[in-house]
C-alpha cells in the first residue's frame, strides 16, 4: 500500500504534466495592429481579413469562413468546422484538431491547434 505523500507526489506530477501538455501547442502572440494578445497556434502570423478589413493572426494558408452563429467573418484554415465553447458559451470556428486552450492574458477558453 502506499503512503500518503507517495500518493501525493504522484498527483503533483500529473497536475504540473497536464499543465503542460495544455499549453504546449498554444502560444500568446501580440497582434500589433489591434494592441491585444491573442492565444493562437505557433506558426499563426498576422493576415488581412478582406472581409472586414482588420488584421487577424492565423494560420499561413488561411481564408476567411463565415462563423453562421455569430454571422461573422474570421481568418481560420480552410477545414475549420463550427466548434461549441462551454467555456465562453459561444460558437467558434476551428480545425477539428483544435483543442480548448486558456489565454492566460484574459483567462477565456478558445480552440486553438
Amino acid at each position: 500500500m502506499m503512503n500518503s505523500s507517495a500518493v501525493l507526489r504522484a498527483v503533483l506530477l500529473f497536475g504540473v504534466g497536464v499543465a503542460l501538455t495544455t499549453f504546449a501547442y498554444a502560444e500568446n502572440k501580440y497582434n500589433q495592429y489591434t494592441g491585444q494578445w491573442e492565444n493562437v497556434s505557433p506558426d499563426a502570423i498576422p493576415q488581412m481579413n478582406p472581409i472586414t478589413g482588420k488584421w487577424e493572426l492565423a494560420p499561413p494558408g488561411s481564408a476567411p469562413k463565415l462563423n453562421p452563429y455569430t454571422n461573422e467573418y474570421h481568418m481560420v484554415p480552410p477545414n475549420a468546422i463550427t466548434r461549441y465553447n462551454p467555456y465562453t458559451k459561444q460558437w467558434e470556428l476551428a480545425p477539428p484538431d483544435a483543442t480548448l486552450e486558456l489565454n492566460r492574458g484574459d483567462n477565456t477558453y478558445h480552440y486553438t491547434r
